[in-house]
């Protein structure tokens, strides 16, 4: 599915709203990279981004930790999730490299996965969103 005008808006509100300075996303094809330049404030921001902030913080399932995400148990192997993909609360979702440990990320809870929101060797802070679990 590519990624649309209405997606990429909506990723870049929830991005602007959790203070995220980078954010990447893929829809498997096509790789999107968000910055926001230093010195980029809001003010104020949009009556609608608690809501949305609110159902954003229970669906996302961030890093527990910084490190290199891997999405696939070996290079070029199958992922442990994709998008659409009915998953048990357990599933692994990624693993993160961090000082050559590897730490296995699980899905705190079952439903389906929204939105594989990293991309395969990316590097993530503690705290950057992963997946979206509907």
């Amino acid at each position: 599915m590519p990624i649309d005008a209405q997606t990429l808006i909506s990723r870049m509100e929830w991005a602007a709203a959790q203070g995220l300075t980078e954010f990447m996303f893929h829809d498997g094809r096509t790789r999107v990279t968000i910055r926001r330049a230093a010195g980029v404030c809001r003010t104020t921001e949009p009556k609608t981004v608690p809501s949305a902030r609110a159902i954003e913080a229970k669906d996302v399932v961030t890093a527990p930790l910084g490190g290199i995400c891997h999405l696939a148990s070996e290079p070029g192997g199958a992922p442990f999730v994709t998008e659409g993909a009915t998953i048990e609360a357990g599933h692994p979702i990624c693993v993160i490299e961090a000082m050559k440990v590897m730490t296995t990320v699980p899905a705190p809870r079952g439903g389906v996965v929204g939105v594989v929101m990293v991309s395969d060797g990316a590097t993530v802070e503690a705290g950057t969103p992963l997946v979206r679990i509907r």
